[in-house]
């Protein structure tokens, strides 16, 4: 298989042979519910235009109808700078770096991978004009998380915000830390979340302090994006209510349970994350059996007491792609419909 491909002309699909994908490369009837097939990779889960989205062969090897993709026969041929390819990651599709000698960066709000790296997992090939045109700048930086980080102001927060009127709240990296009329941040239940967010509202630029309370809750189509939570409470995140949950660019550390809890029917997508120290990153409601889909691409895990997903609903489904693991335990950790993996590597 070839490892470098003309980035947006080519994506080279394992089951399918050497195939060029368009731009509209589909949808993907995912047992039921349609979500767009990624043009970026092709297994695993992704997000693309604001939205998730699943790789073709993932689609397919899952026995799901793929339709509406335009295809046509493969014909990259020689020439180009980096900026033309992309590097096939053990079938997961990414960006050549453009500042990156080694290892892995973040470029143009996603990840990328150094054409060293690239070609290190075995015969990935290129012109001379795109092994000239990648210049270092530094090292790799990995997968990321968020880009708030603790210090600076600190607000004490002693009842629930709300952002429930379909805006988004930006809180430009200030520390938000519950206050005692909320909760110690232990595991006792009914301690009050710092933020509610919900009917299609948005928050971002978060961190949460070390007293996290119960965190965040979502309801009815919320989003969050580049929120740090510095010592989790209860929970870090809890969706209530039935939508969909869109989630990028966060970080969160030290919960003794679980990061995520779903309490309701719902679709969570997860998109650069890093979770370390936790029971598990995600818990369903336990003893229930209404569906959820998770996604969780571009994710750093490590130092799970009992493993990634739980679930005692046979009618729930996730996936982690694209992920850093690291003594995360296992990625399935009871019932499931559909519960798996790709594109992970292990630290």
């Amino acid at each position: 298989m070839k490892y470098l491909t003309q980035i947006f002309l080519t994506i080279v699909v394992s089951s399918f042979g050497n195939i060029a994908i368009a731009q509209d490369c589909g949808t993907c009837n995912w047992y039921g519910t349609d979500f767009p097939a990624c043009c970026g990779q092709s297994t695993g889960w992704g997000w693309e235009n604001s939205q998730s989205c699943i790789g073709p062969v993932e689609c397919t090897n899952s026995g799901q109808v793929l339709s509406g993709a335009s295809s046509s026969s493969s014909s990259s041929s020689g020439g180009g700078t980096s900026e033309d390819f992309v590097c096939d990651w053990y079938g997961s599709i990414y960006p050549l770096c453009q500042d990156e000698t080694s290892g892995w960066g973040w470029e143009n709000n996603q990840s990328c991978i150094a054409l060293s790296t690239c070609n290190s997992q075995g015969g990935g090939s290129s012109s001379s004009s795109s092994s000239s045109s990648s210049s270092s700048t530094g090292g790799g930086s990995g997968i990321s998380g968020a880009s708030c980080s603790p210090g600076g102001n600190v607000i004490v927060v002693t009842s629930t915000i709300r952002v429930d009127d379909g805006s988004t709240f930006d809180g430009y990296c200030q520390t938000y830390t519950a206050g005692s009329e909320l909760g110690d941040g232990s595991q006792d239940e009914g301690q009050d979340p710092v933020f509610r967010v919900e009917n299609g509202s948005t928050l971002k630029n978060v961190v949460i302090g070390d007293n996290g309370a119960d965190g965040i809750h979502l309801r009815n189509n919320a989003s969050l994006d580049n929120i740090y939570f510095q010592d989790v409470g209860e929970d870090a995140i809890t969706v209530k209510a039935s939508g969909t949950y869109n989630i990028a660019n966060i970080e969160g550390y030290n919960a003794d349970d679980k990061f995520f809890q779903i309490n309701a029917e719902s679709t969570l997508n997860v998109e650069n994350c890093i979770i370390h120290d936790a029971g598990k990153a995600l818990r369903q409601n336990g003893g229930t059996v209404f569906r959820i889909d998770v996604s969780f691409n571009n994710c750093d895990i490590a130092d799970m007491d009992e493993g990634i997903f739980r679930s005692d609903s046979p009618s729930s489904r996730a996936i982690i792609s694209n992920s850093r693991l690291h003594n995360a335990g296992s990625v399935c950790v009871g019932s499931w419909a559909s519960c798996g993996s790709s594109g992970i590597t292990q630290y």
